[in-house]
């Protein structure tokens, strides 16, 4: 999240998602799944490459190659609200336990099952709910994500509504450096228009989103807000009990960043965009078809 406001670099390992071993991802990851020889195995579509072969590569000394993926361009924004659509209730009989509602006016409902969700009832409660646009003319949906915050967290968090516009399918050329052991992405060069399955994935994600903030909440405080709230105060100096332009742009990199790998970690946009690589090539032949968006370079031993 701090990369998005700083000069920070983001790092993700990726053996626990099934690379070869623990290559890393510097900088963001824009729900990206890296293939080729060194990434993701279940995912890799390429046939044979030199890199292959143990004696091709007992004389490579370092080798970065570039390979267009499938990922997820979004664009999230939050602003402070006056009033929000997120509705507590109590519950009948139970001092102990939360409802919490919400209303989509116009809107069409993340969550299915409409009826309040419940959560413990603390001092400390971090509330969600999500509603989508209902597309007309040929536009993209938008997505509306809204944060709560109850009794102290009304204070240091208040009403939050997040705008998640536009959302589409993209390709994001990847390049991955043996010397460093890492990937990293380059600037988009497409994107798709989204379709209903696209919708359908984006919103089981903002309901999986939601799952989470309200998973996290304990008796004592809510494990989202805690995060936010610690990493503001010691990396950037906020306040923790005031609301601050800065907590957007947190909360915002946060909801863009479990989405994107949402999508992107359950390889679900690669069942209907064929933007990437096809089984029929094998490494070399597919970076000579376009020699300026797939690269393959190596330096061998004398």
């Amino acid at each position: 999240m701090i990369s998005t406001i700083s000069n920070h670099s983001e790092s993700l390992d990726l053996g626990q998602l099934g690379a070869n071993s623990s290559h890393h991802f510097l900088g963001p990851v824009h729900g990206v799944l890296p293939t080729g020889p060194n990434g993701l195995a279940a995912f890799n579509t390429l046939q044979a490459s030199p890199l292959d072969d143990a004696q091709a590569r007992a004389v490579i000394l370092s080798y970065n190659y570039t390979l267009d993926h499938q990922g997820l361009a979004s664009n999230v924004s939050c602003i402070y609200d006056t009033q929000s659509p997120v509705m507590p209730s109590r519950v009948p009989n139970n001092t102990y336990v939360l409802g919490v509602d919400g209303t989509c006016d116009g809107l069409v409902h993340v969550f299915a099952n409409e009826t309040p969700i419940l959560m413990p009832n603390t001092d400390n409660t971090l509330m969600f709910w999500a509603c989508m646009s209902t597309p007309a003319g040929g536009e993209d949906p938008v997505y509306y994500i809204y944060l709560r915050g109850r009794e102290r967290y009304a204070t240091a968090i208040g009403n939050i509504t997040c705008t998640v516009s536009p959302t589409r399918p993209a390709i994001f050329p990847v390049m991955y450096q043996s010397k460093a052991d890492i990937f990293s992405t380059k600037e988009l060069v497409g994107t798709s228009k989204p379709g209903n399955i696209t919708s359908m994935i984006i919103m089981r994600a903002l309901a999986q989103l939601g799952d989470i903030v309200l998973q996290s909440q304990s008796l004592q405080s809510n494990v989202v807000a805690e995060s936010i709230i610690a990493l503001g105060v010691q990396s950037l100096g906020l306040s923790p009990n005031k609301t601050s332009e800065t907590y957007l742009q947190l909360y915002a990199a946060m909801i863009q960043g479990i989405l994107v790998n949402q999508v992107g970690t359950e390889g679900k946009l690669s069942l209907f965009y064929l933007w990437s690589f096809r089984r029929s090539h094998t490494l070399g032949s597919y970076i000579r078809r376009s020699p300026t968006r797939r690269r393959l370079h190596l330096v061998c031993a004398q």
